[in-house]
This record gives structure tokens, sequence and C-alpha cells, in this order.
């Protein structure tokens, strides 16, 4: 009888684990465990439990962590999904710090005297704006031939500090703020006001749909970091937006790199973004606790 030749079978062995996938499963682990605990609160209004909650999370990213450890991490299955979930918390969460510190302000500003911008400073995160402001600033200014007369803010929300600390760098600036959420438009609108800065205009509309505002007349548009989930989403508005900018304009757009994506959405430099009518200038990407990367672009000629 014949016996038939035993089959030769590769067996792959389990991955050993190194160091490095064992400290990026460790980083998952605690990013998922804030997400369970802000995922289970009833509101996500500031209060000691969120803001530590928010705190270790933004401590967590902001770590330089190696291009490798970087691929590790968003390698790990569930790991894009669980970034999903959790931005739309962190943006939530932001809205309501801003919200909540923004009202304090205008109470603060109305008892007092003589009001004055120094009492921004007390919201908690007051000098990561500062900071943020002035690498985009300064970064803008690389590519202004002169300082600019219209900026519209996309995106602006109830606590505007990027647009107030704009027009404190250019005071001969109008800065127009335009926002969806009503409501966060009013906040910021008494805000301005009470704080004496005249130069404000506000407009609420989704920028994706019919407009109202004259986008001829801007210099340099902002749009928040949070101005679409994602890179496609980010890339339909931008291609909206340079179809009714005039060439020339400069568009700054805020993105994310690495583990600090965790927190923010992306906005990926590609051939595909070239094609909205959009060049890239430049992008910097900060390695202090100012989390966003900086994208400036300008409007193609026609």
């Amino acid at each position: 009888m014949d016996i038939a030749p035993a089959t030769t079978r590769v067996i792959t062995p389990p991955r050993t684990p190194t160091a490095l996938t064992t400290s990026a499963h460790k980083l998952v682990s605690e990013i998922r465990d804030i997400y369970d605990r802000l995922s289970s609160l009833p509101s996500l209004a500031p209060g000691p439990q969120i803001n530590g909650l928010l705190t270790r999370l933004v401590n967590l990213c902001i770590k330089p962590f190696s291009v490798e450890f970087t691929k590790c991490f968003f390698s790990i299955n569930g790991v894009a999904h669980l970034c999903e979930q959790l931005r739309p918390l962190c943006a939530s969460a932001e809205g309501e710090l801003e919200k909540f510190w923004a009202t304090q302000i205008i109470r603060e500003a109305q008892s007092a005297l003589c009001p004055s911008p120094k009492l921004l400073a007390s919201f908690p995160y007051h000098q990561n704006y500062i900071d943020l402001s002035r690498l985009e600033c300064l970064t803008l200014e690389a590519f202004l031939p002169a300082p600019p007369h219209k900026i519209a803010f996309i995106g602006s929300g109830p606590l505007p500090l990027t647009s107030l600390c704009m027009l404190d760098r250019h005071p001969k600036a109008a800065v127009h703020n335009i926002d969806r959420d009503a409501a966060a438009l009013n906040i910021s609108r008494q805000l301005c006001a009470s704080l004496g800065y005249g130069s404000m205009s506000f407009a609420c509309e989704d920028i994706t749909k019919n407009s109202n505002t004259d986008w001829e007349s801007f210099e340099v548009i902002f749009l928040a970091a949070l101005v679409g989930t994602n890179t496609d989403s980010k890339m339909a508005i931008l291609s909206s937006l340079a179809s009714r900018l005039r060439p020339g304009t400069l568009v700054v757009a805020r993105s994310a790199q690495g583990m600090r994506s965790v927190l923010y959405p992306v906005l990926e430099l590609s051939v595909e973004l070239e094609r909205t009518g959009l060049e890239v200038l430049v992008e910097v990407h900060p390695w202090t606790k100012v989390v966003n990367s900086v994208v400036v672009m300008k409007v193609k000629k026609r």
C-alpha cells in the first residue's frame, strides 16, 4: 500500500511582543480607559472629573513619540475606530469649556468698573491659544505683503481667542467670525462687546451651503481645527472656499501630526488638495504644548 507523502505545513510562530509593541498597546489601553470614562459621564461640562480626564489625555498625546512608535500605535486593531469615537467627545468637551469660561468672563467684565481684555487670562488654556496664534501669525506674515485688513475665522465658537489675538496683533484689521452654532456665536458677540473689541463682526451660517458672506473681500481666512472631521470633509470645505475666494487669498488651516491626531483630525497634504485650487505654502508641526499643526495655503490664479 502506497503511503502518501507528508505535506509540509509552515506554522507562523506567534509574534513575540517587543518593548515598542508593549508600550503602544499600553497607551491604547490608557486612551481607551479615558474614552470609556468620558463617554459614561452625564455631561461634558467642565468639572474636576472631566478636567482631569482631558488633561491626562492631552498629556499622553503631546509626548515626543518616535515615528516607529506612532506607526505601531495606529496599526493596532481598533485604534482608528477609537479615535473616530474620541474626537467628537473631545470637540464637545472643548465647546463646553469655552462656553463656560466665555460666560464667566462676560459676568466679570459686566461687574468690573473698567473691563479689560486681561480678563481673558483667567481661561485655563489662554497661554496655549496665545502660543498657537503667535505661531500662526508669524508663519502667515512670511507670505503677507502687508498687514491684513480683513480676516475671517470659520468655526470661531463661543470664545474666539484667535480672532482676539489677531486684533491685538493687527489693531487696524476687521475680523469676521463665522459659526453655524447660533448660541455659541451669541456668547462670542457678547464677550467681544463687553471687552471693547469693536472691529468684530459675526455671521451664523454653514459655509458648505449658500452663503451671504462677501468672500472676495478677505485677505486671510482661518479654519478652526474642528471644521471638518477628517481629510475628505476638510478637502470638500477647502474646495468650496477656494472657488469663492479671490486669487492670492491666504488660507490657514489647523491639522495634527502623529499622536496629536488622536485629539484632532488631520488634513493630509496631497495632489488632491492642490486640485482644490489651493497651493500649499508651508506646514508647521510644533513639538510644544501647542497641539495643532498649521498649514498655510494660497488660492491659485484661475
